[in-house]
């Protein structure tokens, strides 16, 4: 195992209680870019269970899909574990190769500290896991998250989809993501995709 190192802050995630409000302000008085707004399906895997819809912006001058993830919960008055209330939702830290997110994620689970789930897809379509601090502020360790050319096209990307980060094929996946750019994701049966490296049941 590498000693692996957090390369640099990724995103901060934030609940808010007026999505068009909030993009208002970081768009027209920091003078940020909307990426895209996305609204989240209750019946599928990621935020869904407690976020409602979401934007993402990002700087005047980034190519990265988002800086900020603004968000708007379901029951903003809930209690429950996991940024259910206004405020910070998450923080996320970028890697700069997959083997150090793989390497997080095993200290993770050696030293017992509590792991959300491992997601793929969704805006962004990066590789990523979900891990909580001792004070349950959840952290998000990510690889590779989708770039903003200079055209400003959104690339489109699948369905927020939970994984084994253990058996997940990179390779497999990043080469459906290469071959993604350009091309309609409704051509593409990412289902079919032998994502796992074990085999199918």
């Amino acid at each position: 195992m590498t000693n692996p190192r957090v390369a640099r802050l990724g995103h901060v995630g934030i609940a808010v209680a007026d999505l068009e409000r909030s993009v208002k302000f970081y768009t027209e008085v920091l003078g940020m870019k909307l990426t895209e707004i996305f609204y989240y399906d209750e019946s599928r895997a990621g935020h869904g269970v407690a976020v409602l819809s979401g934007a993402f912006v990002r700087g005047a001058k980034d190519t990265i899909h988002h800086r900020l993830s603004i968000f708007t919960l379901r029951n903003p008055t809930a209690q429950a574990p996991g940024a259910t209330v206004l405020g910070l939702h998450h923080i996320a830290w970028e890697f700069d190769t997959r083997q150090d997110l793989i390497d997080m994620y095993h200290r993770f689970v050696e030293q017992s500290i509590p792991i959300v789930n491992a997601r793929i897809g969704g805006p962004g379509n990066h590789a990523r896991f979900y891990g909580l601090d001792p004070d349950g502020n959840i952290n998000e360790f990510y690889y590779a998250i989708d770039q903003i050319g200079s055209d400003d096209v959104v690339r489109d990307h699948p369905p927020i989809q939970n994984i084994e980060l253990d058996d997940f094929d990179f390779d497999a996946y990043e080469r459906l993501r290469e071959h993604a750019k350009g091309a309609d994701l409704a051509d593409l049966d990412w289902e079919d995709l032998r994502l796992s490296k074990k085999p199918q049941q």
